[in-house]
């Protein structure tokens, strides 16, 4: 085998390398979120939501599909996480609810049995900060586990 070809594999096993790495802290994030999760707050667009009309409303994580009830209504979907990105990436498929087929890019961060997540429902692209102002399309959700 020349040096060169050598070297092409070598890069290729390095690469390989990289992504089961990632795929392990992938796998590894994504069972910290199993389970559900209630409301602690939630505000859309700069609108903080009383915290009577969260009661009851939950996330409920499975694999990598999650399903929320808010009221009466429920939404339901499938996720994909990038643990590399600074924040933390996490984009949600809606397969079911009033939100079906479209698609919310957002940011998030995992504190043990806290969860916060910042997403845009405006489609002006994925968050950059953990904020939800007047206008910016973008729901701030702060989550806690669920005691069994």
């Amino acid at each position: 085998m020349n040096m060169r070809w050598a070297v092409i594999a070598a890069a290729g096993l390095l690469t390989a390398a990289d992504g089961a790495k990632e795929d392990a802290k992938v796998k590894e994030e994504l069972q910290k979120l199993q389970g559900t999760w209630t409301f602690v707050s939630l505000e859309v667009d700069g609108n903080k939501t009383p915290e009577a009309a969260l009661k009851g409303s939950t996330v409920v994580v499975k694999g990598d599909t999650f399903t929320t009830v808010t009221g009466d209504v429920t939404y339901k979907g499938t996720f994909k996480l990038d643990v590399a990105k600074k924040p933390k990436t996490i984009d949600l498929m809606f397969t079911e609810g009033p939100e079906k087929g479209n698609t919310s890019l957002a940011i998030y961060e995992l504190d043990g049995d806290a969860w916060r997540i910042c997403l845009d429902i405006g489609n002006k692209g994925r968050p950059k900060e953990f904020a939800s102002k007047a206008s910016s399309g973008h729901v701030l959700e702060t989550l806690k586990r669920a005691k069994p």
